[in-house]
């Protein structure tokens, strides 16, 4: 009995021992996992942590990036700005001081492209007969084809308004705020003014990295091309008048004789001559006397457009003095120049003039030498005597006839209609 007690005791014990290590191993676990539970708590808050310490790393490089973009762009246009500023002075004094159109639109179209960085600049020339702008290509020669009415498009509405205007796209007139839009290529347009005149329109294309000066920028180019502009209208009409015979339209002797120099330079570089043909007009005096000045002069005039209207564009004809004329041909040899000289003449005497049935011919008729350079003379001004004494000796054998320049000349002629 006292066995099975003892026994039954010890089982007890060894129960409660089971009990008592079951529960420690429970709540082992259970600190074990609250240990876990808080590493990883602790593991996702720094995690979380790290995240934002990168978000706000990667957040403040981003506007460090944007900062140093805007300081570029800033140093881009600061520099573009100081070398316009510096050229300012040089750009103004080379258009205000040529009379040269093909000089002052390349000058024009490349400073709008440098300043403003855009490929597509437009010049277009405001025609007050017309009352319309003609587009100008960039080597000054007008493109007659691509003309803009007043108030049409933006570059219309900028001459007609006499304001910037500035344009976006699509084809609408007007857009959001009033600002013009335009199916073009053109972004902006500024009209060309000196004193309130209207002279011309500038119009740019899109503009890569812009500053919002833009339009300020080229009205301030426009108003510099404004003064250009009219200097070179004055300055080519001076030019104009101390070049031409006001009578007949021709250039007149001072000019010739300028030409003249340029073009034996060239003829000793190139060994290439110059013949010269000078003609009057015979009984000249007698046209004058029977039929006044005033017709005379007409029939200077007259005549001098139909020798015009038959000479080369690289020839110079001149008005040399009274009813003499003289035309230096660049490039022909005597014996050409004398060919052409003969065509001259008989053009001339068939010519309809008025009253040349007063003239003792019955017609009216001139009278003309030919030499050239270097095969006559050494100077140009020994082969202008030779052909002028050509020209006295057709006078002398009875005039309406063209006599070329020979050696020895007076012992062995050779003359048209002999």
């Amino acid at each position: 009995m006292e066995s099975l007690q003892s026994i039954t005791k010890n089982l007890t014990f060894m129960v409660y021992v089971f009990i008592v290590i079951i529960a420690a191993i429970y709540f082992l676990c259970l600190f074990v996992k609250r240990l876990e539970k808080g590493s990883k708590e602790e593991k996702d808050k720094a995690k979380e942590e790290d995240s934002g310490y990168t978000r706000e790393i990667s957040l403040k490089d981003q506007q460090i990036r944007s900062l140093q973009s805007q300081i570029r762009h800033l140093n881009e246009l600061n520099t573009r700005y100081l070398v316009f500023m510096l050229n300012v002075p040089t750009v103004v004094l080379n258009l205000n001081t040529t009379f040269d159109f093909d000089k002052i639109t390349t000058t024009i179209i490349r400073l709008v492209r440098d300043i403003l960085a855009t490929d597509t600049v437009e010049l277009y020339i405001y025609d007050e007969k017309d009352n319309l702008l003609r587009r100008v290509s960039p080597d000054g020669r007008s493109k007659a084809q691509v003309t803009c009415a007043m108030g049409e498009g933006l570059i219309g509405r900028a001459g007609q308004h006499s304001m910037v205007r500035i344009g976006g796209q699509g084809n609408e007139s007007t857009g959001q705020n009033g600002v013009e839009r335009t199916g073009d290529q053109l972004y902006m347009a500024a009209p060309i003014q000196f004193s309130n005149r209207l002279l011309g329109v500038i119009g740019a294309g899109e503009v890569s990295d812009p500053s919002g000066n833009e339009g300020s920028l080229l009205k301030m180019i426009a108003d510099i091309v404004g003064v250009a502009l009219f200097n070179q209208k004055f300055l080519s009409g001076a030019k104009k008048e101390a070049e031409i015979d006001p009578l007949t339209g021709l250039y007149n002797r001072r000019y010739f004789f300028d030409m003249v120099q340029r073009f034996v330079e060239k003829s000793i570089l190139e060994d290439t001559p110059i013949s010269i043909f000078m003609f009057d007009i015979d009984k000249f005096k007698h046209y004058n006397d029977t039929n006044g000045h005033a017709e005379g002069d007409q029939l200077l005039k007259e005549l001098s457009d139909l020798v015009s209207k038959h000479t080369r564009k690289t020839s110079v004809l001149a008005r040399y003095g009274g009813e003499e004329f003289i035309v230096m041909l660049p490039e022909l040899s005597k014996e050409e120049a004398f060919v052409y000289a003969k065509r001259v003449r008989e053009i001339i005497a068939a010519h309809p003039f008025a009253h040349r049935e007063k003239q003792p011919e019955g017609f009216v008729s001139i009278s003309g030498g030919v030499a050239s350079f270097p095969a006559d003379a050494r100077s140009i001004n020994g082969v202008i005597q030779l052909a002028d004494a050509a020209l006295y000796q057709a006078k002398r054998e009875g005039r309406n006839r063209v006599i070329m320049h020979k050696p020895f000349m007076f012992s062995d002629r050779t003359a048209e209609n002999r």
